[in-house]
């Protein structure tokens, strides 16, 4: 007998095996799920380790394997390893990543359910926030979203340690004349454009990767941005002035892809659900501290911050609401009047 052969066969053999496991995929959870075996969902999302997102999805990942005795295991990939923002949404919605996170803005090309969002002076406060994503209003987002998309939304989680500061190289800005003639980086967003062009600036579409380039170049003079992602981004070694105007945050938004949450029995559902629900408020009181964190460390590094007067920051405020009625025809006012409602 010839051992080699056999022995070779054997390895081929256990290889088809594995194979066959292994790209089996959803088409197997039925059968992985009647023998009591591990089910493993992938995650993608663009944050660096120290950004609270990354830690709210590992925490997230770390609860649904507590709570299904370690039947369930998500598999986190982040940094923009397996997907950015708008490709995470895409795989989501082809079945090819699991579950997927996006921040709501950049949403935008796939739904409308979350262009309220934008809107500046749209929510009070952080806290007064949490009172629309994580109520009613938030569930029926979620509903819309599964209709437009065909996915999943499991929770929402704070982004960018509060709202957004205005930052420049050129002078201390308090109020929006001050603002006149800046040239200002803007995200694609129409609103965000609207907004800087209400102030008085000059608004800039430039993609994220090259910003850093354009601020050390003076393509712009400065920007509307997160303090995390500021600080994060070595942004403040091109920029000298930072004011607090309040008027613009976003959330990220945790999407399923429907054939992995069908592939799941109702009791690993609500695993899912409650582990993102815990998620949530976990996440908000990490990002709140990392703006505060953050806020600090770039008055360390050299930028004056500003803080407008209630005066001056009514000047902000009636210039940031008056773009409002330019895009009732995409977010009705009788919903922004709802917003408004729920946050009381």
């Amino acid at each position: 007998m010839n051992w080699k052969k056999l022995t070779g066969l054997g390895l081929v053999l256990a290889l088809v095996v594995f194979s066959a496991v292994g790209c089996g995929g959803k088409d197997t959870a039925k059968q992985a799920d009647q023998n009591g075996a591990v089910k493993k969902l992938v995650l993608a999302h663009s944050a660096t380790p120290d950004n609270s997102l990354a830690m709210a999805y590992d925490k997230f990942a770390e609860l649904v394997k507590a709570k299904s005795n370690g039947k369930l295991i998500i598999e986190v990939h982040g940094g923009g390893s397996l997907a950015g923002d708008q490709t995470a949404v895409e795989g989501v919605k082809m079945g090819t990543i699991d579950i997927g996170s996006s921040a709501s803005n950049n949403m935008a090309p796939f739904t409308n359910a979350f262009l309220f969002a934008d809107l500046p002076y749209i929510f009070d406060s952080i806290e007064s926030s949490h009172k629309v994503w994580w109520g009613p209003i938030g569930e029926e987002l979620k509903q819309k979203v599964e209709k437009d998309i065909n996915a999943k939304v499991l929770f929402y989680l704070d982004t960018g340690g509060g709202f957004r500061v205005i930052t420049n190289n050129k002078k201390e800005v308090k109020t929006p004349a001050d603002l006149k003639g800046l040239k200002l980086r803007a995200t694609a967003s129409p609103i965000e454009v609207a907004l800087l062009k209400a102030w008085g600036a000059n608004p800039t579409p430039i993609p994220w990767p090259e910003v850093y380039t354009a601020l050390e170049q003076k393509v712009v003079e400065g920007e509307h941005l997160h303090p995390v992602w500021i600080y994060q981004a070595k942004h403040y070694e091109a920029l000298k002035y930072m004011t607090v105007v309040d008027a613009m945050s976003n959330v990220h938004v945790a999407l399923m892809s429907k054939k992995a949450w069908d592939s799941l029995t109702p009791d690993e559902q609500k695993i899912i659900m409650d582990a993102g629900k815990e998620t949530q408020e976990f996440c908000a009181k990490v990002d709140a501290e990392k703006g505060q964190e953050a806020l600090k460390k770039l008055q360390e590094a050299g930028l004056k911050l500003y803080k407008p007067t209630s005066e001056e920051a009514k000047q902000w405020k009636d210039a940031g609401v008056a773009i409002w009625p330019q895009f009732y025809d995409k977010v009705p006012k009788d919903f922004i009047d709802r917003v408004i409602a729920a946050q009381k």
